[in-house]
């Protein structure tokens, strides 16, 4: 388990992926798969590429579905940030849930709450989107959903899961700068009933089948399954649509670090 594993590229030849992105590699503890899943991908030669992420219900582990149990999908809070007119000017600010962001002409590296003034409205929206995701985990969001960002000419929206991303505050000091509101807003929560398959516990070191089909398991299946360490994003199996920030702050509270390679 060196948490390498065959992966596939467009014209179908074989390369390595990575399971770490960084050091320590995990620590594992026993789980036992319960039957009836597949879990994770595996390339044409059997070698797994995409490591299943896990969740522990019943005693057993079943892939991680973030809205497992639920109809109802969380939709995210969200607001605006508008630059109109002009630029910031050197020491205006934008606050996010009472962290202040200070504009300055050319960021101090030692100040992690400065981001540089752009040469245009859309530049320096993109700067302040850049920051924000590169900040995500430290806006101090209830339930450790973080806050991310998108951007488009001069606005930058705003965004964080749930109705926690609610009570998220927003706020501008400086001549053309606007928000939308004082608190983020749209959020809701899906029905899912705390624990369960939405709670993920660990990531299996390997791809494997516990259904009856050919070349699988039928029944539960003993397995090492990692709780702590560094994975790469981008090595995980993981429900379509399923976007960093939110695997990441899935983990959060957990001995599980998410990381992108690049």
């Amino acid at each position: 388990m060196d948490g390498l594993a065959g992966g596939l590229n467009l014209e179908g030849t074989y390369t390595p992926i990575q399971l770490w992105a960084g050091e320590p590699n995990g620590q594992t503890t026993q789980g036992t798969c319960a039957e009836g899943y597949v879990f994770g991908q595996k390339n044409a030669r059997g070698e797994t590429y995409k490591f299943p992420v896990v969740a522990l219900v019943g005693g057993l582990l079943v892939p991680w579905n973030p809205l497992a149990d639920s109809d109802v999908p969380n939709a995210y809070a969200s607001a605006t940030i508008t630059f109109s007119t002009a630029v910031p000017t050197a020491g205006e600010t934008v606050t996010i849930n009472g962290e202040v962001i200070t504009f300055r002409a050319a960021a101090d590296v030692d100040d992690e709450w400065e981001v540089a003034i752009g040469a245009t409205l859309t530049d320096t929206a993109t700067n302040l989107k850049n920051f924000i995701n590169a900040h995500r985990m430290d806006f101090g969001v209830e339930g450790g959903n973080g806050v991310i960002a998108t951007s488009s000419a001069g606005v930058v929206t705003v965004e964080s899961a749930g109705t926690a991303g609610n009570a998220v505050t927003l706020a501008e000091a400086g001549a053309n700068i606007a928000v939308s509101g004082a608190n983020l807003s749209g959020g809701t929560d899906s029905d899912a009933e705390a624990g369960g398959a939405r709670v993920p516990y660990g990531i299996l070191p390997h791809a494997l089948d516990t259904t009856d089909a050919e070349g699988g398991y039928d029944g539960p299946v003993d397995t090492p399954v990692f709780i702590s360490g560094h994975p790469n994003f981008d090595a995980l199996d993981l429900p379509e649509g399923t976007t960093y920030q939110e695997v990441k702050a899935a983990f959060a509270g957990t001995m599980i670090n998410v990381q992108k390679l690049y």
